[in-house]
């Protein structure tokens, strides 16, 4: 499918990864931090380049998670690790699947690696820090480059009353933005909407007003699946986000938010025009994909990195005059303008308590990792940088040369150390910025593919000038560890016959009510109670 639904992408995406970043894709947090390294220059002062012979050798125990690729225990990468910083990586990988269950398995033993992946800062993960399985981290986030690129409003996400006992795995912070066909608004005489009203005119005269000039009525607005998906967020504003407050001065979730209520109205508007798909509450995503990307549907979404191209392509292929471009967020009614920002990490590296009585240990650990997180400009991903090409198992063993991109290798994932640099498959770099990963230019190969992208690249920038950090990231409710599948079943439901027609929009607050009087209340009173204990 084109684009993943949002529940699942972070996870699809990543799951190619490793092979993206040699190809030139890495990702940012969006937060404007320092500067990355350069790729010519010692990335921290304690990386060494050449360890001394006579350097102590470190045995590392680790355990990570994989998808598809699994590094072999002895390897070239391994081996590469071993001469360069004298340590020995004992590495043992675990169908991701399977890894949450092993894991269990693992710290209930008491026998923790050295180094471990946790998958997400979930209640277990809070239950082993706080009874002390995991070494508390504070002390060292300033003594190396890549983990002083990390913001706090990441860091945040997962402290656990109050330390950081674990390294973010890098993931952009890019959300899913409103794409609409500007080839449909030309031939119509519109122009790119800037408001919810502004869309629905556009989806109405997409519907009726034959945008793509065949003479047949065939095309309509929104491309829609099961489940209200995708949103149509034009910001944070309007987002499942926790952005509002009700009139006690607490958070609430964007999903009973006036900005959602708002885009609930105009989809139920454009719905009773035929300006939605007709049977969206039963299709899949991949069928809503392809009802925007055959031609059929004139709005959609976007995001720059993990977009599949064969889609795009497929759709000039039929429609080749389509042109599809990003529509800025819109300025809410508080002013503000700018995205609900992506958590901005996959994935978390811990390590294990014990070793507090080996602060050697610690540093070499920590130094390897900061080593391979090192960002480089797409320009220096060359086999004329010692250290990327170090990282990626050398030009001809771990990755050719490709139309200028490094482009992986077949079984590499056992050649090049960044395999075993306890990063696992989906292991990328920390950016500094979104922009510096440049995914128009270094992921896709289509000159038209990177003109799209661009566009959504580019609005970003401009744009995207508010964006907003989700102040309930990382806090833990048990309200919705027992019955967050039900209230979001409840919700999506209700709000699917208000869009369908068969419930009033007008009936949002009896809505809302009911959904708290089901445990949301209870949900939004523990979620206020962690933003409290964190300010």
């Amino acid at each position: 499918m084109f684009l993943r639904k949002s529940s699942v992408i972070r996870d699809l995406i990543l799951i190619s990864a490793i092979a993206v970043l040699v190809a030139g894709c890495t990702s940012n947090d969006g937060s404007g931090e320092p500067t990355a390294p350069s790729s010519t220059s010692t990335p921290t002062s304690t990386t060494p380049s050449d360890q001394p012979s006579e350097e102590k050798m470190h045995d590392i125990s680790f355990m990570s998670y994989s998808y598809v690729r699994f590094p072999e225990p002895e390897s070239p990468g391994v081996q590469a690790i071993r001469d360069k910083f004298a340590a020995n990586v004992q590495s043992q990988f675990i169908l991701a699947s399977d890894f949450n269950t092993k894991l269990s398995v693992v710290m209930a033993s008491g026998d923790m690696p050295d180094v471990v992946h946790i998958q997400s800062a979930d209640a277990n993960y809070i239950k082993w820090a706080r009874e002390g399985a995991f070494l508390p981290l504070d002390d060292y986030i300033q003594q190396y480059e890549t983990f002083k690129l990390v913001p706090d409003a990441v860091w945040n996400q997962f402290r656990v009353d109050g330390k950081i006992y674990s390294i973010p795995m890098y993931s952009p912070t890019y959300m899913q933005s409103i794409t609409i066909r500007q080839d449909w608004l030309d031939r119509l005489g519109l122009k790119v909407p800037t408001s919810y009203q502004e869309l629905l005119e556009a989806a109405i005269a997409f519907t009726h007003n034959d945008p793509d000039g065949n003479g047949k009525n065939d095309t309509y607005g929104f491309a829609m699946a099961e489940k209200n998906t995708p949103e149509f967020s034009a910001g944070a504003y309007w987002s499942g986000g926790w952005y509002h407050k009700d009139q006690d001065g607490n958070y609430i979730p964007g999903t009973i938010g006036p900005g959602r209520r708002e885009v609930v109205e105009t989809l139920s508007k454009a719905y009773a025009e035929g300006a939605v798909t007709k049977d969206f509450a039963v299709l899949n995503w991949a069928q809503a994909n392809q009802e925007f990307y055959s031609g059929k549907a004139g709005i959609f979404i976007g995001i720059p990195n993990g977009m599949e191209e064969s889609y795009y392509m497929g759709l000039l292929e039929v429609h080749p005059d389509a042109v599809v471009t990003s529509i800025p967020y819109f300025v809410a009614p508080d002013g503000s303008q700018g995205s609900l920002l992506n958590q901005g990490y996959f994935g978390l590296t811990t390590l294990s308590s014990k070793l507090a009585d080996d602060p050697e240990k610690v540093k070499k650990i920590l130094t390897i990792l900061d080593y391979g997180r090192t960002f480089f400009d797409p320009k220096d991903r060359t086999p004329d940088n010692e250290h990327f090409d170090w990282l990626m198992g050398g030009e001809g063993n771990g990755y050719d040369m490709t139309d200028g991109r490094a482009v992986v290798r077949e079984g590499a994932e056992s050649i090049a150390p960044v395999g075993y640099m306890f990063a696992r498959e989906e292991w990328r770099p920390w950016a500094p910025s979104n922009e510096a990963n440049q995914y128009s230019k270094m992921v896709y190969k289509d000159p038209r593919m990177q003109e799209f992208i661009g566009k959504i690249e580019a609005m970003e920038v401009n744009h995207n000038k508010t964006p907003y950090a989700d102040p309930s990231r990382g806090i833990y409710s048990e309200t919705w560890a027992q019955h967050g599948l039900e209230l979001t079943n409840y919700l999506n439901g209700e709000i699917t016959k208000m869009i369908s027609g068969h419930r009033p929009v007008s009936e949002w607050d009896q809505m809302v009510q009911e959904w708290k009087d089901r445990g949301g209340a209870d949900y939004i009173k523990e979620i206020n109670e962690g933003i409290k204990a964190k300010q």
